[in-house]
C-alpha cells in the first residue's frame, strides 16, 4: 500500500516536472520577429505565349524552354539550355525549371557567379521555408556548401510567385571544388540513381569511382566492429555522413535516404555529401512506415529511418552506433537556441517582402494551401517551440 502510494505521488511531481519544463520553454517563444526591408530578388523570363500556356496545362511531361531569355537585375540573359525540373512538381501548375545561362548571375555583392542553376517553385514545401531552414542549419553544420536564395519568378511579365534559385549540386562538385565524381544515392536495390564524372576523365577512373562508392555497401557486409568503422572512414568522411544522419533524426525527417549525393573530395580522395530536399520534414513517422522501420532497427535508436543498408548497419552495430551517437551529441550542441533562433529570424526577413505581395500571394495560391504573414510568423514560432521540445526529450535519450 505505502509503494503504491509512493508511485503515486511520484508520478504526479514527474507530471509537475514537465509541466513546468514545458512553460519554461513556451513562455521562451519571443522570437521578435520583423518584416525584411530589402527588396527581393526577381528572375524573369520571357518566353512564347503559346510554350508558357503548354508549361502550365502539362501534368508529368518534361517540355523544353524553346526561344526563353531571362532578366535578372537588369541584365538580359541568353539561355543555353532550360527545360522542367523535378518529378512531383510535374503535376503542378507552378513549375520547377533547370536553367543554363549564357552569363553568371550573381544572388549578393560577394557570391560566385551561378551560370546553372534550379529553379524550384517550393510548392510541396508549405509555406515555403522548409529547405531554407535546414539548407542554413546544415550550413551551421559545415554540411551545405550550395548557393541558394529567395526570388520571385514571373513569365512573360506574370508573377509565378515564390521560388528558391539553388545551384546544381553537380555544378559545385565538378566545377567549383574540381571533385572528378558526384553521385546521387538511389533507394532500395538501386544504390546508384545517377552519376557524373570530369569531363575527359579515363573509363578506368570512372570505374575505380563508381566502384569506391559501390563498395560501401560491400563493407557492411563483410565487416563489424571497429574494423568495419576503419574500413568505412577509409572510403568516405564517415563522420560528416553520421552527423547527417542525426540531423535527420533532430529534423525528423521522413524522406531522405535517396535525397543525398555523395561527391569525391579531390582532397581527401574520400567520398563526402550533399544533402537534399527537405519538404518532408516534422513528421510523426518515416518514409517506409513506423512498423517496418522497427523491425529492422531498434524502436530506441536514435536513427529515424531504415530505407537504406549503411544506415541499418549504423543501427544495428554496437561499435558503429556507439561512434555515432557521439557525433550526434556534437550536432545537438551545435544546434543551440540562439542560432536556431537566428536562423528563423532570418528567415522570416527574408520571405517576408514576398509574403507581403498580394500578386504573389495570389499565384502560389495554385499549389493547394491557404499561407499568409501571418500563418508564416505562427509556423516559424511552432517551429521554435518543436526545437525547444526537442532539446529536452532527446537530452533525456542521450548517454551522459
Amino acid at each position: 500500500m505505502i509503494l503504491n502510494v509512493l508511485i503515486f505521488l511520484l508520478l504526479i511531481a514527474q507530471e509537475r516536472q514537465m509541466a513546468l519544463a514545458s512553460s519554461l520553454y513556451i513562455e521562451k517563444d519571443s522570437l521578435k520577429l520583423t518584416p525584411g526591408d530589402r527588396a527581393h530578388l526577381v528572375i524573369e523570363l520571357e518566353m512564347p505565349a503559346r510554350l508558357f500556356e503548354r508549361i502550365k496545362g502539362s501534368r508529368g511531361e518534361d517540355v523544353d524552354l524553346d526561344k526563353t531569355i531571362l532578366r535578372f537585375k537588369d541584365d538580359t540573359i541568353s539561355i543555353n539550355d532550360g527545360h522542367l525540373h523535378g518529378q512531383s512538381t510535374l503535376y503542378f501548375e507552378r513549375k520547377s525549371y533547370t536553367i543554363d545561362t549564357e552569363k553568371k548571375i550573381k544572388l549578393c555583392k560577394g557570391c560566385e557567379g551561378l551560370g546553372a542553376f534550379y529553379l524550384v517553385s517550393l510548392s510541396m514545401d508549405k509555406n515555403y521555408y522548409h529547405n531554407r531552414l535546414c539548407f542554413d542549419l546544415l550550413q551551421t553544420l559545415k554540411l551545405f556548401h550550395l548557393q541558394y536564395a529567395y526570388s520571385e519568378v514571373r513569365i512573360n511579365g506574370k508573377s509565378q510567385g515564390i521560388y528558391l534559385i539553388l545551384q546544381r549540386p553537380q555544378d559545385w562538385a565538378l566545377k567549383d571544388i574540381g571533385s572528378p565524381y558526384i553521385v546521387r544515392r538511389g533507394r532500395g536495390e538501386r544504390i546508384v540513381d545517377r552519376e557524373r564524372f570530369q569531363k575527359d576523365i579515363s573509363k578506368e577512373l570512372k570505374r575505380n569511382y563508381h566502384d569506391q562508392f559501390l563498395s560501401i555497401y560491400r563493407i557492411i557486409h563483410e565487416f563489424s566492429g571497429e574494423e568495419l568503422y576503419k574500413r568505412l572512414n577509409e572510403v568516405m568522411h564517415l563522420e560528416d555522413y553520421m552527423r547527417w544522419l542525426a540531423f535527420n533524426y533532430i529534423i525528423k525527417c521522413g524522406d531522405y535516404s535517396d535525397e543525398l549525393y555523395f561527391y569525391l573530395d579531390p582532397q581527401t580522395k574520400r567520398l563526402r555529401i550533399v544533402p537534399w530536399d527537405y519538404d518532408d520534414i516534422f513528421m510523426i513517422h518515416p518514409h517506409e512506415g513506423i512498423k517496418e522501420r522497427n523491425s529492422r532497427i531498434a524502436p530506441s535508436a536514435l536513427i529515424f529511418s531504415s530505407e537504406d543498408k549503411l544506415d541499418v548497419k549504423i543501427a544495428n552495430d554496437p561499435y558503429l552506433y556507439s561512434q555515432y551517437l557521439k557525433y550526434y551529441s556534437s550536432v545537438f550542441e551545435e544546434l543551440s537556441q540562439d542560432r536556431i533562433e537566428n536562423v528563423l529570424v532570418n528567415i522570416y526577413s527574408d520571405l517576408s517582402p514576398l509574403f507581403q505581395s498580394t500578386t504573389i500571394l495570389k499565384a502560389v495560391s495554385t499549389d493547394g494551401y491557404e499561407t499568409s504573414p501571418k500563418i508564416l510568423r505562427d509556423e516559424l514560432n511552432d517551429v521554435y517551440q518543436f526545437f525547444e521540445g526537442q532539446r529536452m526529450a532527446l537530452n533525456n535519450k542521450l548517454p551522459k
